[in-house]
């Protein structure tokens, strides 16, 4: 089993230590702004030329491929990564990892860290160079079912995307949250996703991840400039923390798999192994275990009808 003890991506630079002002950080975020869209256009060129000229076929070679940009990005953001606990490997059979979800960063630090195939909204297959990007990887896109006006998948259409996820020999990686949090806590854990776990009787590991700024960010926080939560737009957002120095992320992988007899306990259990990994990493204090997302009420469209439609069989996918 491969471990990776403190691996650094990236280390922050010794004058990050002392503070600034407001220019230097807003020169930083426009500098690092175009190098992240440069990048980002240099990674669809090279990905282009590598399946016309290479054969670069999308999955495990894609993945592998995302992977390595991935890690270049962040170096060219500044943002440095510890990575404790062994690694999931690849090829030892089907594995489902999960994880707590901080940041839009989240994607790119754990892609950096060996490649996955991702478990992401249906949206971002629609977001320019980032959704072609994402779609080398054998990325499985799935709808969300509280997406005003979108099409929810039923388990039976998850359960079959999910499986060729799985046959890929890579580690499929999602988000059971649904959404980003702030760090103070792990959001419980939605139920769909592990339908399909269960169904294919895949084993599941944990992992979390934790980012730490340093104070001479003044005014800065990592709840506020790093995690994408509340009313947040994304660009203006991105923006800001590209200007962020001494930015850095703790990535812990438990060692044992997760055990439950069914989806509800499998995810509770799943939640809770988070848990453990994220106080570890983050200092946060001892976080609530053993905690179900709320029921959801079923939606119901508005025909003008008061004759109501059945969506037990669709998945609340985040």
């Amino acid at each position: 089993m491969k471990e990776a003890a403190f691996t650094e991506f990236a280390t922050p630079k010794k004058e990050d230590i002392h503070s600034e002002g407001f220019g230097l950080s807003t020169v930083r975020s426009v500098y690092r702004s175009v190098v992240f869209i440069a990048l980002l256009l240099a990674a669809v060129v090279d990905g282009q030329a590598r399946k016309t000229f290479c054969g670069m076929r999308v999955g495990p070679a894609g993945a592998v491929w995302v992977s390595t940009w991935c890690r270049r990005i962040m170096r060219a953001m500044g943002l440095a990564c510890s990575v404790e606990g062994p690694l999931p490997e690849a090829g030892a059979g089907a594995l489902a990892v999960v994880s707590n979800h901080l940041s839009y960063l989240d994607i790119l630090v754990m892609s950096a860290t060996r490649p996955f195939v991702m478990v992401s909204k249906a949206e971002v297959k629609r977001w320019p160079l980032l959704g072609w990007i994402t779609a080398q990887a054998g990325t499985v896109y799935v709808q969300r079912a509280d997406v005003k006006g979108g099409q929810t998948q039923t388990h039976a259409e998850v359960n079959g995307m999910m499986a060729e996820a799985f046959a890929s020999g890579l580690p499929v990686l999602f988000y059971p949250e649904g959404t980003t949090s702030s760090g103070e806590t792990v959001l419980p854990f939605r139920r769909g996703l592990f339908n399909s776990i269960v169904h294919d009787h895949v084993p599941v590991k944990a992992v979390a991840l934790a980012y730490e700024l340093h104070p001479g960010n003044v005014g800065a926080s990592v709840s506020e400039h790093v995690c994408f939560v509340g009313d947040a737009e994304f660009g203006p957002h991105l923006f800001k923390a590209l200007g962020l120095r001494g930015l850095s992320v703790r990535v812990k992988f438990g060692a044992e798999a997760v055990s439950g007899n069914d989806r509800f306990e499998l995810a509770r259990n799943s939640r809770d192994a988070v848990c453990e990994l994220y106080e570890k990493i983050s200092g946060a204090t001892e976080i609530e275990r053993q905690v179900d997302f709320p029921a959801r009420r079923p939606f119901i469209p508005d025909t003008g009808h008061e004759s109501i439609r059945s969506r037990s069989d669709e998945v609340a996918l985040g």
